[in-house]
């Protein structure tokens, strides 16, 4: 089985700029097939994550495109033992860094790293996760961008036969 995840939609906003802790998330969700074919189901989900006092709302809309038999693609249409899709959740698991991001441009409290413990949330353990999770992200980043910079540098542009096209790096 194979997952393409796409973002067509992301928004935020912040009421009170004091407020940076937050008791809790509400996440909803919704999902909806929009196409099922023999090897390829296309499905249209959106997240929207409430903080509670009701100061941040982030949300997600999206397409994802999950490749397979229809054995496998029935299999993650099945509820957890948390009562959620599990298709909701790996959806949420490939978001959570977006949320992330998000959260930390608006200077609040992140959602829960994991869907189904959205009403266990202990904010001192998230933000201890929050900090090593935010190193790892930036690691990340910079090791991309390090990688990406040697290939620039290492590549002979004069060797390109049309000098017209210019092929973008990001």
């Amino acid at each position: 089985m194979n997952a393409q995840i796409e973002l067509t939609s992301i928004a935020m906003s912040k009421n009170d700029p004091t407020i940076t802790k937050l008791d809790k998330y509400d996440i909803e969700a919704n999902i909806e097939e929009v196409d099922n074919g023999e090897n390829l189901s296309v499905f249209k989900y959106g997240f929207t994550a409430l903080s509670n006092p009701k100061n941040v709302r982030l949300a997600i809309e999206g397409i994802a495109r999950i490749s397979g038999d229809s054995e496998e693609r029935n299999e993650i249409l099945e509820k957890d033992e948390n009562d959620v899709p599990k298709i909701l959740t790996m959806i949420y698991h490939e978001l959570f860094p977006t949320f992330f991001l998000l959260s930390k441009n608006l200077n609040v409290s992140c959602p829960p790293h994991v869907i189904g413990s959205m009403g266990n949330l202990d904010i001192s353990n998230t933000d201890v996760f929050q900090n090593s999770q935010s190193q790892t992200i930036v690691d990340a980043v910079l090791d991309s961008d390090s990688k990406q910079s040697d290939t620039v540098t290492n590549s002979d542009v004069s060797d390109v036969e049309n000098n017209d096209v210019i092929q973008p790096t990001v």
